[in-house]
Parts: C-alpha cells; structure tokens; sequence
C-alpha cells in the first residue's frame, strides 16, 4: 500500500466518537466523515487545500492573501526580490485558518494539517502553472506561530 497521507495521530474528537461504538474495529475515518461532518464543511475547506491563484507580472499569489499595495510594500522593501515577496505573502499560519476554534486541539493536529496543505498546493500549482518550479515550505519554529505553509517560485 502507498500512503498519501501518515497515519493520523492526536485526533481528540475522532477518538472520542470512535469511542462510543462498541465494533471499533468497524469504524473509520470515513464513517466519522459520513456520521458527523456536513457537506458544505468539507466544500469549503477545499478552498484551502485548493486555493485560488493571482498572477502579477511573472508573481503568483494566492488570491485570498494578494493586495496590490501590500504587494508593493513588499517587493519595495525587499529590493524587487520577487520570490522574498511571494513567500512573504503566500505565508498561511494554520492557528490563524482555525482561529474561530475554541477547543484545544493537539498541536501534532495542525502539524499534519501543514503536511497535507502544502502537498495538495504542490499537486494544485503543479497542474496550474505547468511550466514554472515552485517550493512549498513549512515552518513550525519558535519564532512562528505554530505551523505555516508557504510557497515561491525557484528562479
């Protein structure tokens, strides 16, 4: 088997639901989905493994992030470095993504919610900008605030 996503660790809720049943060993994440999780959720968050894309000048962006005059602050201040400027504002902080959460949820949670977000936006700037190279990074330091996924073009 080939997995494109690590086993799933520090699920609280799941864990909990799972909890309740008395075959466990018949309960997956795909019963958990179809058992509690709404449609229009599940819609939605695509909007973040499968963001909408600006294009400046030789720039890609994501949609949700550009500003025409943050845009120019930037590249300004980092003396027309174009790719210091796409990682600077394609920076997502997952803690801010979530930040209407007011459950305490295992920081491995939204470790592995980096891992998965930034292979879905190498699958997605692979298919819509074919011919340009890309790095999508995470960080997760101390100096963040918890984990962030960023991406820039490879010159």
């Amino acid at each position: 088997m080939k997995t494109t996503i690590n086993p799933l660790v520090g699920l609280a809720r799941y864990e909990s639901w799972k909890s309740e049943w008395v075959k466990k060993d018949t309960i997956d994440e795909f019963s958990y989905i179809s058992s509690k999780c709404h449609p229009e959720d599940v819609l939605l968050s695509c909007k973040l493994f499968f963001p909408d894309f600006v294009v400046v000048g030789d720039g890609v962006f994501l949609e949700n992030k550009y500003d025409g005059n943050v845009f120019e602050c930037w590249l300004k201040q980092f003396g027309g470095d174009l790719q210091a400027t796409e990682k600077m504002i394609n920076h997502t902080h997952l803690y801010d993504v979530f930040e209407g959460c007011s459950e305490d949820v295992d920081d491995r949670v939204f470790e592995q919610l980096a891992v998965a977000v930034a292979l879905s936006w190498r699958l997605v700037l692979s298919d819509k900008f074919p011919g340009r190279k890309f790095t999508v990074d995470i960080s997760n330091s101390d100096q963040d605030y918890g984990p962030v996924v960023t991406f820039w073009q490879v010159a």
